[in-house]
Formats: C-alpha cells, sequence, structure tokens
C-alpha cells in the first residue's frame, strides 16, 4: 500500500504539471493531456474518481482514466546471475577490510569455530577423540611466513572445495542452521556468518596454503591458491598431525611486519584476546585474560575483577563500582562495566578517551565505541559484548544505527540506575565520588535531556534547613503547605548565600531554599522549568514570583524616607542610572539591606553572559529594576543628601549600584557597608568625600 501510494503521489505530480499547461482549456482537451499520462494502478482507480475543474467550467466532473491491460509474457526463462570469479575474490581480499590486521582476527575466529564443532562433537559422543583443543601461531621472519593452525574438526577434500572453494559460502553458518535443528544444541560460540573471513589472508599473502584433516577420514589434504581465481587441491601423506587445520601464508614483502612476533601478539591482544581456547604464539600462550563478562558472577571474585579492571585501564588505582550486566530483552547483552574512583580531567590535561569497547561473541568489533555512550559518561570503562548488532560483511562495522541507539539507551539507563543503587546503599561514598564526578553529571543534565530527571536526582545541594548536602528530593519534603515553587539562590559559598539580601524575606520561616554555586545549574533548572510539577524559582526573580510565600515588609513613614519624596527620589535614582536602570521601585521584601537589583536575568547568569560577549555592551546588563529599601538608613540619608549635593549623591548611588551588581563575587555585607561608611564620615569637604569613593572603587576592581 505504501509504495502504491507513492507511485500515485508521482503520477499527481505529473498531472498537475500537466494541467498547469493547459489550464483554461476546454475539457476535452483537459481530457486528452490526461490520457497520455501512464495510468496509475488499477485498484485505486476502481475505488477513486478524479475530479477536474477548468476555468471556464465550475462544474466538477468525474473522470475514469483509460487503464492499460497487463503484458501477456511468452517464453519465459529463469537465470542466474554470473560473477567474474577472480574480479569478485580481488574486491573480497584487497577491498572489503580497512585494516590489514584484520586478517588475524578472522582467521583466528575460524579456528575457534572448528575448536567448538569438535568440543561439540566430544561432549555429544561422536568423536571420542577428546585431544587438546588450542591455537597454535608460528612466525618466520626469514621465511617471511606466518603459520596458523588448530586442532578442530578438520575438513574433508569435498568441504575444502566447499568451504574454501566458493566465495560467500559460510561453513560456519551451514553448521549453526544444522546445529539449531538438534535439541539442546548451542551455537553461543560461533563466530563465522558470511564465508568470506578466510579470503582476507590475501589482504598480506602472495600464497596461502591450507592443509587440513578431518577426523572422519585417514586422508589429509592440501589447498593452495595465490588469490587470482584459481586454487589447486592435493592429498597429502602425512600432515603432521592428526586431526585440525593449518594455514601457511606467505607473506608479501610490503606486509612481512605480519612474520615477527611482538607485532602479532598486539594484534591477537587486541582483537581475539578473549577467543575461549589458548592461543599459543611460537610456543608460548598470550591469551591469559579470560572474557569474564561472560561468566557467572557466582563464579566470580574480586580479585578476578580487578584483574580485569586492571588490564583494560592500565592502571592500579582501584575502581570505584562495577556493573556486570547480563539480558536476553529486549538485546542479548553480556557487560562489565567499571566506574573509576578518579579521572585526569581534574588535572587539567584533556579530556577523558571513551574506554568502552565493543565485541561480538568475544570478538572485537571497535574499541573505544562512542557511540556505546554518550559523551558525559566518558569516563567509564569496559566491554560489551552484543551478539544482535547487525554486522557489515567485514565485522569491522554495525549496520544498524537505530539498534545502536536501542542499546545506548539501555546501557546509559543502567548504568544511571547502579549510581542510583549506590547513593543510596552508602551515601558518604557516593558523595565523595560526586564531589570528583559531579562536572559529567552536569554535563549530562545539560545535553542529555531523555536522562534529565534521573541525573537531576543524583545531584547534591546545600541548603538553608541543613548542613548536609541534599537531593531534590529531600528539598521536596521540606515544602510548605501550598508550596508550588522550588527556590534557589546562586552563591559560591553557603556562607555567602545566607548574608545575600534576596533571602532577608525568607529568614525566619521555614520556606527551603537550595544554594547552587555552578553557573550551569542554573542554566539546568531555566531549561526545565518543572521538576514533578514544581517550578523553579530564584529568589533574585521579580516580587510577583515570591509574594504568594512571604510576609510583605511595611514602609515605616516615622523614621524612613518621607512618603512625599518617595515618588521624587525613584525618579532621580533612575535618572542618574540610565541606561542600566530602567526602573526604581519601593522592595517590599527587604528589611536590612538599602537595595538590590532585580532583571529577568539573575545576577550570575549576567556575569556568565558578560565572560561570553565581553566585547559587547550587553542589553542584559541594562534595563534592570533597581528596588530600594525606603526604611534603610542609607537610603533615608541619600536622600538628604540629593537635595543638598546631588553630584555626590549621584557619586553615591552609582557606587551602591555597582555594589550590588558585585554581590556575588566578594563579601556583600563589606560591600554594602563601603556606601554607607561614607556618611559615617565626620568630613566637610566635599572633595574629600569623592576622593574616597574613588579609591574605594579601584579596591572593588582589585578585588574582582
Amino acid at each position: 500500500l505504501t509504495k502504491q501510494y507513492h507511485y500515485i503521489m508521482l503520477r499527481t505530480a505529473k498531472i498537475v504539471k500537466s494541467f498547469s499547461r493547459v489550464f483554461g482549456a476546454s475539457r476535452k482537451e483537459t481530457l486528452k493531456h490526461f490520457n497520455s499520462i501512464k495510468p496509475v494502478h488499477s485498484a485505486f482507480l476502481t475505488q477513486n474518481k478524479f475530479k477536474f475543474c477548468t476555468s471556464q467550467n465550475a462544474q466538477n466532473e468525474s473522470v475514469e482514466p483509460k487503464v492499460e491491460t497487463p503484458i501477456e509474457k511468452f517464453d519465459s526463462e529463469s537465470l542466474e546471475f554470473k560473477a567474474e570469479t577472480k574480479k569478485l575474490l580481488h574486491i573480497v581480499a584487497k577491498s572489503l577490510y580497512t585494516d590489514k590486521d584484520v586478517f588475524l582476527r578472522e582467521l583466528l575466529s575460524n579456528c575457534s569455530d572448528a575448536l567448538e564443532k569438535q568440543r561439540y562433537l566430544v561432549l555429544t559422543g561422536s568423536d571420542p577423540n577428546a585431544d587438546e583443543l588450542r591455537i597454535s601461531l608460528i612466525t618466520d621472519e626469514a621465511k617471511r611466513q606466518i603459520i596458523i593452525q588448530d586442532t578442530g574438526v578438520g575438513m574433508t577434500r569435498e568441504e575444502l572445495i566447499q568451504n574454501l572453494g566458493t566465495i560467500a559460502h559460510s561453513g560456519s553458518k551451514s553448521w549453526v542452521e544444522k546445529l539449531s535443528k538438534v535439541e539442546g544444541g548451542s551455537t553461543d560460540s560461533i563466530i563465522g556468518q558470511f564465508g568470506v573471513g578466510f579470503y582476507s589472508s590475501f589482504i598480506v599473502g602472495d600464497t596461502v596454503e591450507v592443509i587440513s584433516k578431518s577426523a572422519a577420514t585417514q586422508e589429509a589434504y592440501l589447498w593452495v591458491s595465490d588469490g587470482t581465481g584459481k586454487f589447486e587441491i592435493s592429498r597429502v601423506s602425512d600432515p603432521g598431525f592428526a586431526r585440525g587445520t593449518k594455514i601457511i601464508i606467505h607473506l608479501r614483502p610490503d606486509c612481512a611486519q605480519f612474520a615477527k612476533r611482538s607485532d602479532v601478539q598486539k594484534i591477537i591482544q587486541r582483537y581475539s584476546n578473549f577467543i575461549n581456547f589458548p592461543i599459543l604464539l611460537n610456543g608460548e600462550r598470550v591469551n591469559m585474560i579470560s572474557a569474564i563478562w561472560a561468566r557467572s558472577k557466582a563464579d566470580l571474585t574480586e580479585d578476578d575483577y580487578t584483574k580485569f579492571w586492571e588490564y583494560i585501564s592500565n592502571t592500579k588505582v582501584p575502581y570505584k563500582y562495577k556493573l556486570h550486566y547480563s539480558t536476553d530483552v529486549p538485546l542479548q547483552i553480556q557487560s562489565l562495566i567499571y566506574i573509576p574512583s578518579s579521572h585526569m580531567e581534574k588535572f587539567g590535561v584533556g579530556m577523558e578517551e571513551t574506554g568502552v569497547s565493543l565485541y561480538s561473541r568475544k570478538v572485537l568489533i571497535k574499541q573505544n565505541c562512542r557511540e556505546l555512550f554518550p559523551n558525559w559518561l566518558r569516563f567509564i570503562k569496559g566491554v560489551i559484548d552484543c551478539e544482535d548488532i547487525p554486522l557489515n560483511i567485514s565485522r569491522e562495522h554495525y549496520q544498524d544505527s537505530a539498534l545502536m541507539a536501542r542499546l545506548r539507551n539501555i546501557l546509559t539507563k543502567r548504568v544511571i540506575k547502579l549510581l542510583e543503587e549506590e547513593s543510596r546503599k552508602n551515601p558518604e561514598q557516593f558523595l565523595i565520588w560526586f564531589n570528583d564526578f559531579q562536572q559529567f553529571l552536569k554535563e549530562g543534565l545539560a545535553m542529555d535531556t531523555e536522562n534529565q530527571e534521573a541525573l537531576l536526582g543524583l545531584q547534591r545541594y546545600s541548603s538553608n534547613f541543613t548542613d548536609e548536602l541534599i537531593t531534590i528530593d529531600d528539598y521536596i519534603k521540606k515544602l510548605q503547605p501550598g508550596q508550588d515553587k522550588i527556590y534557589y539562590l546562586l552563591a559560591t559559598t553557603k556562607e555567602q548565600a545566607e548574608l545575600s539580601p534576596y533571602m532577608e524575606p525568607f529568614r525566619g520561616t521555614q520556606i527551603p531554599i537550595l544554594y547552587i554555586n555552578i553557573h550551569i545549574d542554573e542554566m539546568i533548572f531555566r531549561s526545565m522549568n518543572k521538576y514533578k510539577d514544581l517550578s523553579f524559582v530564584n529568589i533574585e526573580t521579580n516580587y510577583d514570583e515570591i509574594a504568594k510565600d512571604i510576609k510583605a515588609q511595611e514602609h515605616d513613614v516615622e523614621h524612613g524616607v518621607p512618603q512625599d519624596d518617595i515618588t521624587p527620589l525613584c525618579l532621580w535614582i533612575k535618572n542618574e542610572l540610565q541606561p542600566v536602570v530602567a526602573k526604581v521601585s519601593v522592595s517590599k521584601r527587604l528589611k536590612d539591606s538599602p537595595a538590590i537589583v532585580v532583571s529577568q536575568m539573575s545576577t550570575g547568569m549576567r556575569q556568565v553572559m558578560q565572560m561570553v560577549e565581553k566585547n559587547q555592551q550587553m542589553d542584559q546588563a541594562k534595563n534592570l529594576t533597581f528596588e530600594i529599601n525606603p526604611n534603610h538608613e542609607l537610603i533615608v540619608k541619600l536622600n538628604s543628601v540629593r537635595k543638598q549635593n546631588q553630584k555626590l549623591a549621584s557619586t553615591i548611588a552609582r557606587q551602591l549600584l555597582d555594589n550590588l551588581s558585585l554581590i556575588h563575587i566578594s563579601e556583600p555585607t563589606r560591600l554594602l557597608s563601603i556606601s554607607y561608611a561614607v556618611f559615617c564620615l565626620k568630613k566637610k569637604n566635599t572633595y574629600e568625600i569623592i576622593q574616597y569613593l574613588i579609591i574605594q572603587r579601584i579596591i572593588l576592581q582589585e578585588t574582582i
């Protein structure tokens, strides 16, 4: 139906194009153009009438388009596609893989499959020969050779021809299909899928020899090819082994490095270190670390986890938490994830590199796979083994990006769940870890909107009701009846927050306040807007936002600024502080402070924006609201000085505005007291007073 729909839409576009050429023509001419268009599906046209309208005739008329009869077929013949074998082999061997190293991974995977088949035959009694199952490699720099041998099932002459002489024929896949029909047959350890891995040997080799002997026959056979499209097969008398397969690769001159033991060992440890069977390189075993993520937790000790952590992290520093996680639904995943106890970013040496590698059936697909976790989890290390990932034919990349996104989502949520469990299990230890890694979690809060609420629950904040750090849910437990907002204040320290003039209306109440000390916290609150239907509100905001939960302060007419002077004073301050101040009002929240600055953007956000656009005059730094406390002695005396010496009063007002703008940088009490101290000076000389103010302004700038 979808294909029919798209086909119809395409034809409709052509119809419209035809109409544009004949718009205004007669009905006969219009139908002439319509009938010249190839008809769409007849089944659709049977149920739908096409209606046309010309400029000459506004009445709709139904027209049944002409439907062509199906084409009759005669003497049909089915043929198979043909391929130029030599060219196809060249593509598979020389163009399929991006890295030459991969040839060894592919051949070792084939050896592993042969050994798995032999182990199955022994376990089921089909083959009583229980010789040691292993893979042996021999490098010979002088002869420029690498030999790979296994003690697996081996191949008969017919199997050699079928498996090695037929491109894209997978013997392992055929075995899996056969075994899946047998009750109790397990195919989890079989790696091969596509039947092209063997031909990767021609990436590095001029000539490849394969000697194989199956336990099912007494004969051994030699298969030889130079990768040009032909191969030769011969019977040999004594292969030198009772069962298995030996591959001898005569390396090309430009690939001589693969005859060096050190280079081969690095490749094995990178790609095939976790194969189930011993791998011997020149007689010495090189895969000593087992794939513990595929084993049961009950069979592992803490020492096993520690050794594996040291192997993948290259450090002796112990890890903090681990997650050994396996599931079959919705994806088949076996994973072992470590959360470290320290990281390098705090030392300023650059960003952490993703340390989680993707495996499929214990074979490396992609090292340090960034697609497995979001960037904010780049500090974790570990292994993810997923059998459900559809790989491309070279098994170097995955094909289904939607499936990878699903895998990423599952793993991310599982790591967050682990941190949640640890934070409840041992809050003190989690807090130590959080203080070191909070920058990553805050980055996740800002970037990972899907997991934002869960990450917010992992954050820790100061507050006005306890000296201990709390969670956002701890704050919610302290909400007062009728309170539907989460109040917060940005300050460098808790002590500074307690002294903030914005805290004055909340002192003596039971209303909880969160103290945040990082600008990104406010940015996160503003972007989230709500948490569990509770709005985030910065107490620096307009009075109307907090008026519901606090008691308004009354104007003390007797000791404060006279009522008749309120309006003239506000207008004068606005005029003196323009364009920075756009409005001056009487504060209903202040008790002990002379004034505060209020705007749509908080003090902390203005500081951030000024740092971002420090060379530009920002609109956010203007249009401020200046709230004055008419009961405060400083404002009372400012009103008096305004009447006697407006020049001095203007300097004092500007100084007060500067102090309020710096309230989050230094000690607010000391800053606010500087302007007030001017009125306490027993000086009669106006010039000396102004000089004192200038000195204090210089001190403030140096403090910054």
